[in-house]
């Protein structure tokens, strides 16, 4: 099945990483790496921030992803119709982060809430595209857990583990 890279395994990739190759090798045994709107979101607020600051790596780090993006080796999946209503009853069953979900250091509350909720706009763009969610992050599986109890008969979105990028 087609997989759907969260913000923490799509981030790693650069132009100068192993996850490069990794993902070339994907698009040519199944197509594009994909990653949801709500991914590249969150990639593209993070680089232009960097930018802001005075990184001009994050400027061409930001123009080479939409390079590729461009040459077709990823695929944004939007965030349409369905995905906004999966999230939605996600959200109000699961308002904020799980007690057990640790805070990075560098968030606020108000920074954590928002990551929370591009992390279910993610998880409900992957279950709606018929995608699994490669991430390593322990919530995303709290999430497909809360998808099987909202819809049994749907098929259960799969959360699998990032490979390990040498």
């Amino acid at each position: 099945m087609s997989e759907v890279w969260d913000t923490t395994t799509a981030a790693r990739l650069r132009p100068d990483s192993s996850v490069l190759a990794y993902a070339r090798d994907c698009r040519e045994a199944a197509g594009p790496v994909a990653f949801s709107a709500s991914t590249f979101f969150e990639i593209a607020h993070g680089l232009r921030k960097a930018a802001c600051a005075g990184s001009a790596a994050a400027g061409a780090q930001l123009a080479w992803l939409r390079d590729q993006i461009d040459a077709g080796l990823i695929d944004v999946l939007p965030f349409n119709d369905r995905a906004a209503e999966v999230a939605g009853a996600l959200r109000a069953g699961m308002p904020t982060p799980p007690a057990n979900v640790r805070r990075s250091r560098e968030r606020s509350k108000a920074e954590s809430r928002v990551a929370w909720m591009l992390d279910i706009q993610t998880a409900a763009t992957a279950c709606v595209h018929g995608y699994d969610l490669v991430s390593d992050d322990a919530h995303h599986r709290r999430i497909a857990e809360q998808l099987t109890v909202l819809a049994p008969g749907a098929p259960a979105l799969c959360v699998t583990e990032a490979p390990r990028f040498g």
